[in-house]
């Protein structure tokens, strides 16, 4: 039995407690349980490979006073390491101390610290004052569990023009689980989007990689540092991430319940959120950034960013770069998809026959559909909505048949048209409420949008396959 004493530094104690379970259980399972103070850390006992200890330590680059963590000489440290972690007692546990700094996290960099700082004005200087105060010090077997779990994190990149932001983010899981085989998943992440899109891509990414291992991941600790050109220290944080809710998603949708649809929704987002991480265009990187605001925490207003900034971006295709379009295209462009989206957001069902129909009298290989589309965003309430989707319906529907060089009357067309819309009529008492509304027309429209054949998209995913269409081929 091992044992993890918390700190209250989130990223610090996540870096720790992965860092023992490898350290002395490596690929074989070790099971962790929440004390509350600390955490239990136990398992079948085995032999453990030095070499292949210092070699996940490599993965961090690390300096040589990193290495001399797990080393004296050429002696293994195992005995010290073994000793530390096997003593409950606090009072007992002995070893030299080792100054830890903002890379471990960014609570632990130099700075005011003390019961009571203000009793030694030193200890308010400038980050540059050798004052033995401002540094956190621990004993070199917490640094070195810290140290290999810190191989572990995925690494988090925003770029901006004038300054880099770089993350690093683990997996935090919940009272009781079982650590087995090597934490395996995407470990880089860069995006051109800023803010916290590229943290919130990555840790969709690890949640979908880590589907199969059924960890109980109940949220993300990071540690932040912000820099400016000349490597000059801007701000940083740590903390968690706050993403409970995507969590519990994933959990109980994906992991307990094996729900398809769930498991290729996430797929669908990591992948645009991975296609864009590159892209410079305004529009991709707004709707990238409104796509991470979903991810985070599903919620009308970014759903309907999200529909607007998709139609824009696929109208400008007829006539712009076909690949910027070709990532919108790909959003959510399956009504499986978009299904999961109405369950996540409880709203009543959008009824295919009329998103089928209405994608068809938009006549989206035609430019100038925007006109008529951007007129049912702009519909304030349901029975308006309604108006419009019949109006639009009943000319595609009569332009159809001219064009199959039938002769259809006008109130044949309508009378088709009408049918159409008995159905959302009946829907009305569920939309009243204006939230409710406005989602469930979002929801609508992107269902629309995901009928769309667009020429100058088309070319483009036709090549491409979605992630999540070669994850199913695979298996």
């Amino acid at each position: 039995m091992f044992y993890v004493y918390k700190t209250g530094i989130p990223f610090f104690d996540a870096a720790r407690l992965i860092g023992v379970a490898h350290l002395f259980f490596g690929t074989a399972s070790a099971e962790v349980e929440d004390k509350g103070a600390y955490w239990e850390v136990s398992g079948v006992a085995i032999r453990r490979d030095e070499q292949q200890v210092l070699w996940v330590v490599e993965l961090i680059d690390p300096t040589a006073i990193e290495r001399r963590l797990f080393k004296n000489g050429s002696r293994f440290l195992w005995e010290e390491l073994f000793q530390h972690f096997r003593e409950k007692d606090l009072e007992k546990r002995k070893g030299r101390k080792q100054e830890l700094k903002a890379e471990y996290d960014a609570a632990l960099q130099i700075g005011t610290r003390g019961v009571d700082p203000l009793a030694k004005y030193e200890v308010l200087a400038p980050r540059s004052t050798s004052e033995t105060l401002k540094k956190y010090k621990i004993n070199f077997q917490e640094a070195s569990a810290a140290t290999l779990g810190r191989a572990f994190a995925a690494k988090v990149d925003s770029r901006a023009k004038r300054q880099r932001d770089e993350m690093y983010i683990l997996p935090i899981f919940r009272e009781r689980f079982v650590l087995s085989g090597f934490l395996d998943y995407k470990r880089d992440f860069s995006h051109a989007g800023g803010g916290w899109v590229a943290a919130i891509w990555a840790a969709l990414s690890i949640l979908v990689d880590l589907t199969a291992k059924r960890l109980p991941v109940a949220d993300f600790a990071y540690t932040r540092e912000v820099k400016g050109p000349n490597n000059q220290p801007i701000f940083s944080g740590s903390g968690y991430l706050g993403l409970e809710r995507l969590c519990i998603y994933w959990w109980e949708k994906v992991v307990q319940e094996s729900n398809q649809s769930s498991i290729n929704l996430l797929r669908n987002l990591r992948s645009f959120l991975q296609s864009t991480s590159g892209e410079n265009h305004e529009q991709l990187q707004a709707l990238a950034r409104w796509v991470a605001d979903f991810v985070a925490n599903p919620n009308v207003e970014a759903l309907v960013k999200i529909q607007q900034l998709k139609a824009r971006i696929l109208a400008a295709s007829q006539s712009q770069n076909v690949s910027r379009s070709s990532a919108a295209h790909q959003l959510l462009h399956r009504s499986e998809l978009i299904k999961e989206v109405e369950n996540m957001l409880y709203v009543p069902e959008v009824p295919w026959r009329v998103t089928e129909s209405l994608a068809r009298a938009l006549a989206f290989h035609e430019k100038g559909w925007m006109n008529q589309f951007t007129r049912l965003e702009n519909a304030p309430d349901f029975s308006q909505f309604i108006q419009q989707v019949e109006h639009i319906i009943s000319r595609g529907y009569y332009r159809e048949q001219l064009g199959q060089g039938e002769c259809l009357g006008v109130q044949e067309a309508l009378t088709g048209t009408r049918d159409l819309a008995n159905r959302l009529l009946q829907m009305a008492p569920a939309l009243q409420d204006e939230k409710t509304f406005r989602a469930w027309k979002a929801i609508f429209l992107l269902d629309v949008l995901s009928r769309a054949r667009i020429k100058s998209v088309e070319a483009t995913g036709e090549a491409q396959k979605t992630e999540e269409e070669q994850s199913g081929a695979s298996q």
